[in-house]
């Protein structure tokens, strides 16, 4: 399940960026169909909310959930390691019992039974140290480890995901805010000729339905407005989201320094994906995993192994009812025996100690003169134990051969998701150089429709064809711009050169 888990993640984060053009399409096409009535504007005196894109990446690095859980993940992941480092290690625990007896009982010391009240106690410390077992324990080690550096790759690839989640929002947002400064202009220039024409209106200069047309042209700007607008706001609420913090209609966003005129992508198709076979994390990490899963099956057969271990322990015991009588001197005194001389017996008189009163051992005394140390070796043959190994073993050939198998998916997707951003990257340059002759003729063409007009040799209908043509290409220039840029700082990102 963990590692399906992963290999979905990787596969739609992949997918993310597969589709991302489709989705820059069709925010642009959105642009164009929103309308007045649906735009929801929030007013505050609140100075603005400034951010930079570094300030952006590490708000979203810091408060986004998927990052966040990936790095629970590779931390999990490191304490299962070194729990894997202790299994190495030779244990070691004591064990202590001190209690009261009453009443009948067995003495401790002289084994017999005893009427009296006498304090106990037992101490000991055992311990194990594993010196074979199949290097399960080897195994497990190195197979923890290179998870744990895959998890690290998966955390390391969802903080690069989310960086250029947010680098595209940044470009949206400015993109849009270029478009929405150069709608603001047009309408600033139109609503100028709109007031030079109520004067010649006013004098029967020009026809009334000059102005008709020219107001009309100025609603169309004012609607463009309304749309940037809208698109604005929309493109500022997905940045604030994406970076995880409350969304601010004060958000503002420092410029970048963009090329007004790009040139193509200086690397092939097979350049980039060479490059991102070496500089995505996703890709060390599926590489990573599979190596993990061999040093499991590697380690799960090891614990079909018998089990050799050193044994090792010590123990001591100590109680009240131990006594001792202290010698006070000595004297001679019939021992019982005796000789016989010249058929006459006569009593042998042996030396014997002098003794006090009777008083306990000292604890520390009991506890160096009672202790038993014991070392040996355990050897444990597994026979049968419900198949649980035999099953152990069977998955981690399943885990292995589910690593293998993700780890080629993780580098197909990889490669279709290169090949896409680069159709994308090279029909956006082909759509802005497109774009940008088209600018360049309808600014020569209106510049000379302008003089007609001025002169009374152009229709009012005519000019406001030739102006809109010459605004509209200006705001498909900027989208057609921004949409290279972003399709470059895809191609930059698999390969390891995403700088600003």
């Amino acid at each position: 399940m963990t590692m399906q888990r992963r290999t979905l993640s990787i596969t739609a984060a992949f997918f993310l960026l597969f589709l991302y053009h489709s989705a820059t399409a069709q925010t642009s096409d959105s642009l164009a169909g929103q309308r007045a009535d649906s735009l929801t504007l929030q007013s505050s005196s609140a100075p603005p909310v400034v951010f930079n894109v570094q300030q952006c990446i590490d708000s979203a690095l810091k408060n986004n959930p998927t990052v966040k859980t990936f790095e629970f993940t590779a931390r999990t992941a490191q304490v299962g390691l070194l729990q894997q480092v202790g299994n190495a290690l030779p244990t070691l625990s004591g064990y202590a019992q001190y209690l009261n007896n009453g009443g009948k009982s067995v003495n401790t010391v002289t084994y017999t039974y005893v009427t009296e009240n006498y304090n106990q106690g037992y101490g000991q410390l055992t311990g194990s140290l594993p010196l074979f077992n199949g290097f399960s324990i080897q195994n497990f080690i190195k197979q923890y480890s290179l998870a744990y550096q895959a998890d690290k790759k998966d955390w390391q690839y969802q903080k690069d995901l989310i960086t250029i989640i947010i680098i595209l929002d940044y470009l949206n947002v400015l993109s849009t805010k270029e478009q929405l400064d150069l709608s603001i202009k047009q309408a600033a220039d139109q609503q100028h000729r709109v007031d030079l024409m109520k004067i010649q209106d006013s004098l029967g200069a020009i026809a009334p339905t000059a102005l008709t047309d020219a107001k009309g042209l100025l609603a169309s700007n004012e609607l463009t407005i309304v749309t940037e607008k809208n698109a604005l706001e929309n493109n500022k609420l997905k940045l604030a989201q994406d970076m995880n913090i409350p969304y601010s209609p004060n958000m503002d966003l420092v410029a970048l320094s963009v090329d007004a005129s790009p040139a193509f992508y200086n690397a092939s198709v097979d350049q980039v994906y060479q490059n991102a076979l070496r500089n995505i994390a996703a890709v060390e990490a599926a590489r990573l995993h599979v190596a993990s899963a061999i040093k499991g099956v590697q380690a799960a057969r090891g614990n079909m192994s018998p089990t050799l271990a050193l044994y090792y322990g010590v123990y001591s015991n100590y109680s009240t009812a131990a006594t001792t009588n202290a010698l006070t001197g000595t004297t001679y005194a019939p021992d019982g025996s005796y000789i016989t001389v010249n058929g006459n017996q006569y009593n042998v008189y042996s030396q014997q100690g002098i003794y006090g009163p009777t008083k306990s051992v000292p604890f520390n005394t009991q506890f160096h003169a009672n202790v038993n140390t014991s070392v040996g070796l355990t050897l444990n043959i597994p026979i049968l134990n419900r198949l649980n190994y035999r099953v152990l073993y069977r998955q981690s050939l399943v885990n292995r051969d589910q690593a293998i198998f993700n780890q080629k998916t993780v580098n197909a997707t990889l490669r279709q998701s290169v090949e896409s951003s680069y159709v994308t990257m090279m029909q956006a340059f082909r759509t802005y150089n497109v774009t940008y002759s088209q600018v360049q003729n309808y600014e020569e063409s209106f510049r000379g429709a302008q003089v007609k007009y001025n002169a009374g040799a152009l229709a009012s209908l005519d000019f406001v064809i030739y102006n809109t043509n010459k605004n509209n290409a200006e705001l498909n220039l900027i989208a057609a711009k921004y949409s290279y840029i972003l399709a470059t700082k895809i191609l930059d990102y698999y390969q390891g050169q995403l700088t600003w």
